[in-house]
């Protein structure tokens, strides 16, 4: 008769397939975003690696370490692979520097201490870039990003 029997319910063959198809489409939804590192993001002549063009576009997770900020109040900042003490951004697109990554945060948060580890959540872009407020150039970028100190 096209019936199945799930617990006291008779269930039709269609809310059946659909409920099979749910099933295994739930796990893929769910899933938390990669987790990457910076250094994944390159090749050794500092052109982009294939998981940084698979990824673009999409939501990652980094961790790394807030470089000062140049004002207080601001709604992005720069995450580098190690503590560091100045702004990295006063090169030219040439003179990149691959340990580094320009964070634009949907919200403003507090900023951490420069040595904190923090872990980053934010649609990666890749590509040269010029942010029209800041004036900084990058190749790679986080936005729409929040930050939790780990």
């Amino acid at each position: 008769m096209g019936h199945r029997v799930q617990g006291d319910r008779f269930m039709h063959r269609r809310e059946f397939a659909v409920s099979l198809a749910l099933c295994s489409v739930a796990p893929a939804v769910w899933a938390a975003p990669p987790r990457i590192r910076m250094f994944e993001l390159y090749q050794d002549d500092l052109g982009f690696s294939d998981t940084a063009k698979q990824l673009n576009g999409k939501t990652v997770s980094i961790q790394g370490f807030m470089a000062p900020h140049l004002k207080v109040e601001s709604d992005f900042f720069v995450l580098s692979n190690t503590p560091v003490e100045t702004c990295p951004f006063c090169a030219s697109e040439d003179e990149w520097i691959n340990t580094i990554i320009f964070v634009r945060i949907k919200k403003r948060q507090e900023a951490v201490k420069p040595g904190d580890l923090i872990q980053v959540l934010g649609r990666l872009e890749i590509g040269p870039q010029t942010d029209a407020a800041t004036g900084f150039v990058s190749r790679v970028r986080l936005v729409d990003a929040s930050f939790q100190r780990l």
